[in-house]
């Protein structure tokens, strides 16, 4: 990926990525396909960081954040990998893609995880992202109810069961951002988030002036630098796109463009 942090090599984001996702709590709570606190800190205690890895893939935050949990379970002590992105089709028709199937080798289950990288902001009882049409809800709903079920679909048991195993578990692993207004007073819905959800703020464009925030690139998205390693940048005062950015304290904020969300919505 490129636009990485000033002074910071590939490997260096790298490993600065996969520490931060074995840090960032979930987003959500109160359903049992979410991989929660719990587990995630039994996931982080154990883990193995991979040495000298290079990210080659697509330039879009989720591939990156895709990759980087395959590379934490290929060395992980207590999972092994048995398949990724595995395609599901009816009659030519796809149904969707497993993420990752997983073995635990401790219970010898056969395991479907779901993974998901994002950033939402409490907007009028709703959690818009930053392309206002994705939706912490409606995606929530999905991943859950649709993307999560396909490993009980009968035409994964007749592809795939014979091959990998009965599924016995599935986690949805949802991690990222929730950014509240910091001018406005705005409320995001009341799906159960999870307690330690890691939270932003938010501002529109023309509110950024004196506020001395600085710009960080998409690829940074999931760990952000400190304020003072971005201090060469340019001092943001507006913004034609939704722009993460660090403030001075190193709190993560989102400036958004004056008409979000409405003119996300349009695009």
């Amino acid at each position: 990926m490129s636009n990485l942090y000033n002074k910071t090599t590939a490997r260096e984001h790298v490993n600065n990525s996969l520490n931060a996702i074995l840090k960032l709590s979930p987003l959500l709570a109160a359903h049992p396909f979410i991989a929660d606190q719990e587990w995630l800190d039994d996931f982080a205690s154990q883990a193995v960081l991979p040495n000298e890895v290079e990210y080659q893939g697509g330039r879009r935050l989720g591939y990156f954040y895709q990759w980087l949990w395959q590379q934490l379970i290929l060395h992980h002590p207590r999972y092994e990998l048995l398949a990724e992105e595995v395609q599901l089709t009816v009659n030519k028709r796809t149904l969707g893609a497993i993420d990752f199937l997983v073995k635990d080798l401790h219970s010898g289950r056969v395991e479907h995880w779901e993974v998901a990288i994002k950033f939402f902001l409490a907007y009028e009882g709703s959690w818009p992202g930053p392309n206002a049409r994705d939706n912490l809800d409606k995606k929530a709903n999905k991943m859950l109810s649709h993307q999560l079920m396909i490993s009980d679909h009968p035409a994964f048991i007749k592809q795939y069961q014979t091959q990998f195993g009965k599924i016995e578990r599935r986690r949805l692993i949802m991690q990222g951002r929730l950014f509240y207004p910091a001018f406005e007073g705005y409320t995001g819905s009341d799906i159960k988030l999870a307690k330690g959800a890691t939270h932003g703020l938010w501002c529109y464009s023309q509110q950024a002036a004196g506020l001395d925030l600085r710009p960080i690139a998409k690829p940074e998205w999931i760990a952000p630098p400190c304020f003072r390693q971005i201090a060469d940048e340019p001092v943001l005062t507006s913004v034609s796109n939704p722009t993460m950015a660090i403030a001075p304290d190193d709190k993560v904020w989102f400036v958004m463009p004056e008409h979000w969300p409405q003119s996300s919505m349009k695009k």
